[in-house]
């Protein structure tokens, strides 16, 4: 069963000492994508008080990323930008994440810590339930809903201004989180 200490632990094993992006907010709106952008500009909170990750790379840009890490979209941005997938597909991408280009092959050690990444990219998707839906800027996702993306060999959407970034956003009844890391030359 997921509660914040369980939460954090798994944000921290997948995403702790990268460049990432780990935050849930509320589902207030009927369309999912006002709540997934209220989330990305900080303009709300976890709505159970559990801890976020918010470390983007390092920017010469002259705003400060490290308050908002992702580019002002549009929420009709979203629909150009994100694929649907399934959730093992999901749960693949939040492993991979940690990896250099997003690839699980890029995780060091990653056969001995293989069991551990997946046991905490399910439990973080559990808070979400079964019912969650979930999107990803991974263009291989574009023309299959349930690619392989551990170790996608793929482009990815920008949805910020560094060289890339690539994630997960996901979708519930009450509740939408979002993941993602990012890269800059």
């Amino acid at each position: 069963m997921i509660d914040s200490t369980s939460w954090q632990s798994a944000l921290l094993e997948l995403f702790g000492g990268a460049f990432s992006f780990a935050a849930a907010g509320p589902r207030r709106h009927e369309d999912w994508r006002r709540d997934v952008q209220a989330v990305m500009t900080l303009k709300v909170s976890d709505p159970r008080k559990w801890e976020c990750l918010n470390c983007p790379p390092p920017s010469s840009a002259v705003e400060k990323t490290e308050e908002k890490p992702f580019a002002d979209l549009r929420v009709d941005e979203f629909d150009s930008l994100l694929y649907r997938v399934g959730k093992r597909s999901a749960t693949q991408l939040l492993v991979a994440l940690q990896g250099l280009h997003y690839q699980a092959t890029n995780i060091p050690d990653f056969e001995s810590r293989k069991e551990r990444l997946f046991d905490c990219a399910e439990l973080i998707l559990s808070r979400f339930g079964q019912e969650a839906t979930y999107y990803t800027n991974a263009a291989e996702a574009r023309d299959n809903s349930d690619p392989n993306l551990l170790n996608p060999d793929t482009e990815w959407n920008r949805l910020s201004d560094f060289t890339t970034d690539c994630g997960l956003i996901v979708v519930a009844a009450s509740e939408v989180g979002v993941f993602w890391a990012f890269d800059e030359d």
